[in-house]
């Protein structure tokens, strides 16, 4: 139980479900009061028509209005960012109350402290029930709509593609294996005519090797590395990204190591961007 006690309470910590909380209640006790009138609450006082429909619809707004000086103003001034299961319940019981004085208030306003005492506990009787469903639904749709968030970002995770670790084999257009550069230290490569230069580091070398091959084909052998091409010319290292300068649907690229930018063509931007995203995740 104490286990229990202790687990935290997380589906008010985002401020937009704390809204929804506030707006459900709200709307809730507005139709719920004008539509139902439980409690034979439409004769608590000598009115009707609009005068009732406002006055019933008086009291979704105090306990809009209380939930969000809970949710917002109260929590900031005593620095409650995050519940667990207890302070929630807690904290929920103090909003019902508060909830409860301001009704009576509401519906009595030169009540006298002896019969505000007094009357406390049978208004505390309607105003619970009253409060705990729209409450209780409210949590259950923002409970369905965090497990969905969550359920989308893992579903983000395992489509997020991984890049192959280890030697980079660099075949001629005969298929030859002509050289082999461990992943991590290949910077770029570029093209020139019928042949393929790769960029890569040799401890803190800037070094480069020329290859017999077209860049299609470099291409497609190494599709599972980190390498992605941005330009007709170029293809890089999405793991040596240090900065990346945008202009419209075209960017130039800052490697790690590499003085010169690396251009990202129209033709090859929206791919290049949608790795890049991926790589933020």
């Amino acid at each position: 139980m104490v286990k229990f006690l202790n687990q935290p309470f997380t589906l008010l910590d985002d401020m937009r479900h704390r809204w929804i909380l506030i707006s459900i209640c709200t709307g809730f006790g507005i139709i719920f009061l004008n539509v139902f009138v439980p409690f034979n609450i439409n004769r608590w006082s000598n009115d009707s028509g609009l005068r009732e429909f406002l006055r019933l619809s008086g009291f979704g707004l105090i306990a809009g209005l209380i939930l969000a000086v809970s949710q917002f103003g109260i929590r900031r001034a005593t620095g409650v960012e995050h519940f667990r299961v207890l302070t929630f319940g807690l904290w929920f019981i103090g909003e019902i109350g508060l909830m409860t004085a301001a009704f009576l208030l509401y519906q009595s306003p030169w009540i006298s402290v002896g019969r505000f005492i007094g009357e406390f506990p049978g208004s505390l009787k309607y105003t619970l029930p009253g409060v705990m469903i729209p409450y209780s639904l409210a949590l259950l749709l923002i409970s369905l709509i965090a497990n969905r968030n969550q359920l989308s970002k893992l579903k983000d995770k395992a489509g997020k593609v991984t890049f192959e670790h280890g030697l980079m084999d660099f075949p001629d257009e005969k298929g030859i294996v002509r050289f082999s550069v461990a992943s991590d230290q290949v910077l770029y490569l570029e093209s020139a005519d019928n042949y393929v230069i790769v960029f890569y580091l040799s401890g803190s070398k800037f070094q480069k090797q020329i290859l017999r091959n077209s860049m299609k084909n470099v291409e497609g052998l190494l599709g599972s590395f980190a390498l992605e091409r941005c330009h007709r010319s170029f293809m890089v290292n999405l793991q040596k990204i240090e900065f990346i300068e945008h202009e419209r649907s075209r960017c130039r690229i800052k490697l790690a190591g590499v003085e010169n930018l690396i251009p990202v063509s129209r033709k090859f931007y929206p791919k290049f961007k949608s790795w890049i995203d991926q790589d933020r995740l």
